[in-house]
């Protein structure tokens, strides 16, 4: 048996990645984890409902506000050290084997506490820009996992450690009841500029079946009038979804373009221009490079631009489906090191 302790929350996109490394280590051996979420946050949710086995632990923390020296992050960073003492009880109870983290403010926390307890340390970056935890954790970590390899740019110092592996994405047996349809995503928690423009080109596309998730129980009803729109306020599990999908429209969070790279669907992404250094923009346009996507800027989203993308996108159908999902590089790589 080995000993996992884990972090990489407050979002879907840190936590998913985290998740799929974590099952796919579970396959490989047996695993006992000790959990880090964030107090309040879809990982204590999620990790609580998916895998009752983990030893969860919520962590009250919160992230440092941007710019760096704005005056509330004098409080936040008094409790981020509260928050490590706590977590080093529980690393020193626990007695991991190593710490895996994705990213994320709980991330540096337990890092942190991990180093200073001279515990192994494994990170996945999942954007193309890193984002601070990751930055601060790659001079610590044994390895550094990448989804892309523009990413070492921003790591120049950290080279030997890097290894490019892709974004992990969490596997499923379930199929969606539909087929040859044009997914629809907002993020974890729907976007109302997607829904809003959507509900204008609904109408003009009565051939088109989509499924859309909508992110609230009002965007569901109030987008279940189209006959060709299957609406659903949350998608789980998002793999039997994206297996029979034929293109996407989504934002361009890591873990929505690695799905919809695994599974060879070709996209529209609408980056959200406010996420942490312009991440979503990145992602986008390195996806837009690889050949899988179309880039529309939401300032210039148009009801008929997405419909003309629309068109282009079907017309370019399905792209082979990666042969190894990353989760299973990353598992092998982590054994590699420590067994």
């Amino acid at each position: 048996m080995i000993k996992v302790a884990a972090a990489g929350g407050g979002t879907g996109g840190h936590l998913y990645p985290l998740l799929a490394i974590l099952e796919t280590l579970a396959k490989r051996v047996d695993v006992k984890v000790l959990f880090f979420a964030v107090k309040g946050k879809i990982d204590e949710r999620v990790v609580r409902k998916d895998h009752p086995e983990f030893e969860t632990v919520s962590i009250d923390v919160r992230g440092l506000l941007r710019p760096l020296h704005h005056p509330k992050n004098l409080w936040r960073t008094l409790k981020i050290g509260i928050a490590t003492i706590e977590v080093k009880k529980h690393l020193k109870r626990f007695k991991p084997d190593l710490v895996v983290l994705t990213g994320g403010y709980i991330s540096g926390v337990v890092g942190l506490a991990a180093k200073d307890l001279g515990i192994p340390i494994f990170v996945h970056e999942q954007n193309v820009v890193p984002g601070l935890a990751v930055k601060v954790l790659s001079q610590y970590a044994k390895k550094v996992f990448v989804s892309f390899e523009r990413t070492r740019d921003y790591l120049r110092e950290w080279q030997d450690k890097i290894v490019v592996t892709g974004c992990p994405v969490r596997e499923t047996e379930k199929e969606a009841p539909l087929k040859d349809f044009v997914l629809v995503l907002g993020g974890s928690l729907g976007s109302e500029a997607i829904n809003e423009l959507m509900e204008k080109v609904y109408p003009e596309l009565q051939e088109t079946q989509f499924v859309h998730s909508t992110g609230s129980d009002d965007w569901t009803e109030r987008l279940s009038v189209f006959p060709n729109v299957t609406a659903l306020t949350y998608i789980d599990p998002m793999g039997a979804y994206w297996k029979k999908a034929i293109a996407s429209i989504s934002r361009a969070g890591a873990s929505t373009i690695a799905e919809m790279m695994y599974y060879g669907v070709p996209g529209i992404l609408i980056p959200w221009e406010s996420s942490a250094e312009s991440h979503q923009l990145e992602n986008a346009l390195e996806a837009e490079r690889l050949g899988y996507a179309i880039v529309i800027r939401e300032n210039e989203a148009s009801p008929r631009k997405i419909i003309e993308s629309i068109d282009k996108v079907v017309k370019k159908g399905k792209i082979e489906k990666m042969k190894e999902n990353p989760a299973s590089k990353i598992s092998k790589e982590i054994l590699g090191e420590i067994m």
